[in-house]
Order: structure tokens, then C-alpha cells, then sequence
């Protein structure tokens, strides 16, 4: 009985997957609670499907989700890393390289792109942010969190300046500068 159950959930999962109703065949999986080696073929199409249509993040996450081949889903993965970077979306790219364990050096490029692109338009705070959180060398961080600051000042919003004074370690004259004009 527990077999024809599990068979039958194969199949409602794999006919789910073949239509592309994703969160629906995995509520089947749950439902049945389908091991993932009774599924790899249904998952398999899918992510031949997506991969062919150039859908590489879908690949990638079911590659992940399904536990498909490491080869698979980093396969999927660089495609759709590669295609943020084609489109200029460095932040997005460098946060997907990081989720889906791709290179380091993929993740430092993207993150060193977003960060120069957030420079050249003049969203210092967004560069301090994600040289911060991509671990970039401090003079990057100090670089656009000093911009920032000056930005903040200038435009007279002082608590603000302070906040990232204190927040990236700014010299401490520049958190005096911005104490003295909140009182």
C-alpha cells in the first residue's frame, strides 16, 4: 500500500513538474514525502526544459532543490551568474555567486562591479554597504562610506553622517564635526 502511495506521488509530482508548476509538485513531494531519488528523472526534464529555454536560474534552483549533480547546478549557475554581469546587475550577481557557492573570485568580481557602479552614480552609501558585506579592502569601504558621509553633511542631514561615521569608524573629528552640528 505505502508503494502505490509513493507511486502515485511520483507521478502527480513528475506530471506537476512537466507542466512547470514547480511550487506545486514540490507541495506533492511534501505531501507524499517523496525521497529525491524517486524524482530525478521528472526533475531531470525540468531542468533540461529550463536550460534549453535559458531560464539558468530555475535550473540552478532545482539542480539545488532536487539535489541534482554538484556539475549540474554549478553549470546552471554560472550561466545565470554570467547573465547578471551581461545585464549589469553586479549586486545581484555577486549575492547569487555567494548563495549558489560559486567562485570567490566570481563573487569578488561582481561585488568590486557593483561597487564601482554604485560609486559612478553617486550612491555612496550602497557602495560602503556592499564593500562591507562582500568583505572588500577598508580603504574601499572607507573610500565610499567618507563619500557618503560628505554627502549627508552637505545635504544637512547630520544624524545621518553620524550614524555612518560611527558605523565604519570614520576619524573621530568627522563624528565630532557631525555631533556638533546635531547640537
Amino acid at each position: 500500500m505505502a508503494d502505490n502511495n509513493l507511486a502515485e506521488g511520483a507521478k502527480r509530482f513528475a506530471a506537476k513538474m512537466d507542466l512547470g508548476a514547480y511550487q506545486e509538485a514540490a507541495k506533492v513531494k511534501s505531501d507524499f514525502g517523496l525521497p529525491n531519488d524517486m524524482l530525478t528523472d521528472a526533475v531531470r526534464r525540468a531542468y533540461d526544459s529550463n536550460m534549453k529555454k535559458g531560464e539558468y536560474s530555475l535550473a540552478a534552483d532545482l539542480a539545488k532543490r532536487y539535489e541534482l549533480s554538484t556539475d549540474l547546478r554549478m553549470d546552471a549557475a554560472q550561466r545565470s551568474f554570467q547573465r547578471k554581469i551581461d545585464s549589469a546587475f553586479y549586486r545581484a550577481a555577486a549575492d547569487y555567486a555567494k548563495e549558489y557557492g560559486l567562485s570567490e573570485d566570481a563573487i569578488r568580481m561582481a561585488a568590486i562591479s557593483a561597487f564601482n557602479k554604485s560609486m559612478d552614480y553617486g550612491l555612496f552609501k550602497n557602495a560602503a554597504e556592499i564593500a562591507d558585506q562582500f568583505e572588500l579592502p577598508s580603504e574601499m569601504v572607507q573610500q565610499a562610506a567618507t563619500k557618503s558621509y560628505e554627502q549627508h553633511m552637505q545635504s544637512g542631514l547630520y544624524r545621518k553622517a553620524l550614524k555612518i561615521a560611527k558605523k565604519y569608524k570614520l576619524p573621530e573629528e568627522l563624528v565630532e564635526a557631525a555631533e556638533k552640528k546635531i547640537s
